[in-house]
């Protein structure tokens, strides 16, 4: 070691003895001059070149892939076919799995057979609604004038009837009364022929009460009377057929002679006679006739809101809210079916992106839920690092960037482009995130590892560098200066220096290209001094 260091000091004395002649003043003597040249400070100098420089910020962060998805299924249901595996490199929409769906294409056949009745309900709505309202403003007429003449025959026929049912009354136990005092007396050929008539006019009774009958029935169906018409008609009938039945019985007794019980029975029937009179009188006084013309006005009345009701639905079209009623219900079908057969599509699983399968969490057979995973897809043909930028850093980055990436692992840098800043900054950390776009087609750049990502933020293509070991930083006036040496004397400048990169700095103004800058022992040197350049 010590033979090293006396060589190194013999080879800079003889480099200083050469370098001494440049210094020596040829009028002095050669030992004055050698004295001289002793007392000169050595310093080392590297010339200011022109060259390139840049700023760039050194951030570190991990490699993630462009996007990754976990694939979850729509509907739960058993995994009946599987067609990919962990490693697969599948296509976008390529169907991954299949779960059971018999219920669902059932549930399809069902929304089919529903839209197409509510396609046939729409057509003919729009074929039949006008013409049903018409048909229903025809009924109400015809409905109407029905009431009308059912109204009509109640009052014609309702007093009548009443005064009717007391004239036959009276003249039925008149010949009652007449025919037992004919019994108790004997036959004569006159009483039988009086009793033969009474049997005819009994018929003819017997004939118009049935028609009668028959005629308050219909009305009665109708609704043009009441209950008690009706039941009204029905015991004059039982009265009539009654009476007929009497004066059977009394043409039997003048044809076979009155026995004391057939008296008895006469007398009954005198009674039974005398009620129906009071019967009849009775009816005629309460005026029960006039409950039956109201009863028919109203029918009329009812009658004639139903053809108001109906025009009122020509003059508003209401076969248009049926025709779109109809229509709502199709599109509602056809809606239903849309869904239906959505919801089949969905038991086939489809990859939502291209990529990778780097997870499969289900075997055939397993039971898939909306709520849980089965696939995991990773897509790496594009990668990106995530790096955090500290505060100070974030105005420098910017988007579409530039930037190199080293990667451990890869023998050579790639290239990327920030693609994303984070609007916001972790609180703690006082840093926010970016990423930078990695192109990575072979898929060499695996998400998890490492990156060093440089970006320049600054490039000079013709700067005046220096080395940064030659400045000297004034702390009184807070500037910069280098001692520069001319004709073997230091001169102190000021300069203003831009970008810094490694051991070069860019001088802005202070020194030109070319100019000799003292990289060494410049920190002892005073302004004019003299120097001797000891470069190795």
């Amino acid at each position: 070691m010590k033979k090293v260091l006396v060589i190194i000091l013999i080879i800079l004395a003889i480099g200083a003895i050469l370098a001494v002649p440049r210094f020596l003043e040829p009028s002095k003597p050669a030992d004055e001059q050698i004295e001289t040249a002793a007392l000169l400070k050595p310093v080392e100098i590297t010339k200011a070149r022109r060259g390139e420089i840049r700023s760039e910020l050194q951030l570190s962060g991990t490699i993630q892939a462009e996007s990754q998805v976990s694939v979850f299924p729509k509907i739960a249901g058993r995994v009946i076919v599987l067609n990919v595996d962990e490693g697969n490199k599948i296509k976008k929409g390529a169907p991954l799995a299949t779960v059971e769906h018999e219920e669902l294409e059932l549930a399809v056949q069902q929304a089919e057979a529903t839209l197409e009745s509510m396609e046939t309900a729409h057509s003919q709505a729009k074929q039949l609604a006008k013409v049903r309202v018409q048909s229903q403003i025809a009924q109400a007429r015809a409905q109407l004038r029905a009431a009308e003449i059912a109204l009509q025959q109640v009052i014609d026929l309702s007093e009548i009837r009443t005064v009717t049912q007391i004239e036959q009354a009276k003249a039925a136990l008149e010949s009652l009364v007449a025919n037992l005092e004919k019994i108790k007396s004997g036959a004569r050929v006159e009483d039988r022929r009086l009793a033969q008539a009474g049997l005819n006019q009994a018929d003819a009774n017997l004939t118009n009460a049935k028609s009668n009958h028959t005629r308050m029935l219909q009305l009665f169906q109708n609704g043009a009377i009441s209950q008690q018409s009706l039941e009204s008609a029905k015991t004059q009938l039982d009265i009539v057929i009654a009476q007929h039945k009497i004066a059977t019985e009394q043409l039997q007794l003048i044809d076979n002679g009155a026995r004391a019980e057939d008296i008895q029975a006469m007398e009954a029937q005198v009674q039974q006679a005398e009620a129906a009179l009071r019967l009849a009188e009775t009816q005629a006084a309460t005026e029960t006739w006039r409950k039956d013309i109201e009863l028919a006005r109203s029918q009329v009345e009812t009658a004639q809101a139903g053809l108001t009701a109906a025009e009122a639905l020509k003059t508003a079209k209401s076969w248009e809210a049926e025709i779109t009623s109809a229509k709502t219900a199709y599109t509602q079908a056809q809606v239903a079916l849309k869904l239906a057969q959505k919801r089949l599509k969905d038991a086939t699983i489809h990859a939502p992106i291209s990529g990778i399968v780097s997870k499969r969490h289900l075997d055939l057979g397993g039971m898939a839920v909306p709520t849980a995973p089965i696939f995991e897809i990773v897509n790496i043909d594009t990668v990106k690092a995530a790096v955090d930028v500290i505060e100070s850093q974030l105005s420098q980055l910017t988007l579409n960037q530039h930037a190199s990436i080293e990667i451990d692992g890869i023998a050579h840098p790639m290239s990327g482009t920030v693609t994303f800043i984070s609007p916001t900054l972790q609180a703690m950390r006082r840093t926010a995130t970016a990423e930078i776009r990695i192109d990575n087609p072979n898929g060499t750049i695996k998400p998890g590892m490492f990156a060093k990502v440089t970006v320049p933020v600054k490039v000079h293509t013709d700067a005046i560098l220096i080395s940064r070991a030659s400045l000297i930083n004034d702390a009184n006036t807070r500037t910069q200066n280098v001692f520069v040496v001319e004709n073997g004397v230091s001169q102190r400048r000021p300069i203003k220096i831009g970008l810094s990169r490694g051991g070069d700095v860019e001088v802005v103004n202070g020194i030109t290209e070319g100019e000799a800058v003292v990289t060494a022992g410049q920190h002892s040197l005073k302004d004019g001094e003299g120097v001797r350049v000891v470069n190795p």
